[in-house]
């Protein structure tokens, strides 16, 4: 009995005590500053490290954030470069295909004594890259076998086969082709054929040229219009070297053609021609009572086309 009655001694003095302290915290009239430095030393530590691990973690997500947003920005510029550079390559394309085209118009304006139709070249056979290219116009459009083909640099060559809608074209750099020129410079007015190389496959040959014959480096040579395929007048190229055959009487010259053939994209075909054929000159016949050497005096004045000058 004396053991409980101790207890709750001690239990009621305790009661009082936290009762007492209670009111004492709650009127201001005790700072327990002991214990708050006890525990501010306690817990610093904590708090500095929950406080840089909380920055650290702010300035990862916000590093993370702005890698994100770099990359994003990265990605879209890289596409819009992209989208730019394309733009520039079809805008420099454009710009290629209108000086092209203009040409094209310009030559047409200058030629009125021809009808031309346009063309575009849509293939070469590789096995005869420098001799046989194909073009998007056929009988459909009024092509037809042996039709002169040109630019506004100078002659490409002829038709040899049609389709309704293509046609292939025999360039001058053919072995097998061969059209009928002469010197453009008025002293001279040599006539030749020009022909395709198998040695020099982007350098035709004028051949069948007189040793002797008026013929230098730097001549234009134009197509003669002898034999009704190639009108008169075209440029075929300029002379840069004069080769004598040998143990012969002839010689023939190296040609530098007017058109680039590897950078081929548009040419015109020659439909319809008002320029007149040449025709050579014949000698004239004697009439009745016409003495023989009156004749032979009209006949020396009549010239006579050079060996091969007829072409085509």
């Amino acid at each position: 009995m004396h053991f409980i009655h101790k207890k709750a001694v001690i239990l009621i003095v305790a009661v009082l005590t936290v009762f007492l302290l209670a009111s004492a915290v709650a009127q201001g009239k005790y700072k327990f500053n002991f214990v708050e430095r006890a525990v501010v030393t306690v817990l610093a530590p904590i708090e500095y490290v929950l406080a840089r691990l909380g920055y650290g973690f702010r300035q990862t997500s916000s590093f993370t954030g702005q890698i994100m947003t770099v990359y994003r920005d990265n990605q879209v510029l890289k596409a819009e470069n992209a989208e730019l550079r394309q733009n520039n390559v079809n805008v420099t394309e454009i710009l290629a295909e209108n000086a092209r085209l203009r040409a094209i118009l310009d030559y047409k304006k200058a030629s009125p004594q021809f009808d031309f139709v346009t063309a575009q070249v849509i293939a070469r056979d590789p096995g005869t890259w420098t001799s046989i290219i194909v073009i998007n116009r056929g009988t459909a459009d009024g092509i037809a076998k042996d039709m002169a083909v040109v630019t506004p640099q100078g002659l490409v060559g002829t038709v040899v086969n049609v389709y309704n809608n293509t046609a292939k074209v025999q360039l001058i750099l053919d072995p097998r082709s061969a059209v009928g020129c002469l010197v453009q410079r008025p002293e001279s007015r040599v006539a030749g054929i020009v022909e395709g190389s198998g040695s020099s496959p982007l350098s035709p040959h004028m051949i069948n040229i007189a040793r002797d014959a008026d013929i230098i480096k730097s001549d234009k040579i134009i197509t003669s219009g002898f034999g009704g395929i190639y009108p008169k007048g075209l440029l075929v190229g300029e002379v840069v070297d004069i080769i004598n055959d040998e143990g012969g009487l002839l010689k023939y010259a190296v040609l530098k053609p007017s058109v680039d053939f590897d950078r081929l994209e548009e040419v015109l075909i020659i439909v319809h021609s008002r320029e007149p054929v040449p025709v050579p000159q014949q000698p004239a016949q004697p009439t009745p009572g016409q003495s023989t050497q009156s004749t032979q005096s009209t006949q020396s004045t009549q010239p006579t086309p050079p060996k091969g000058a007829a072409g085509r």
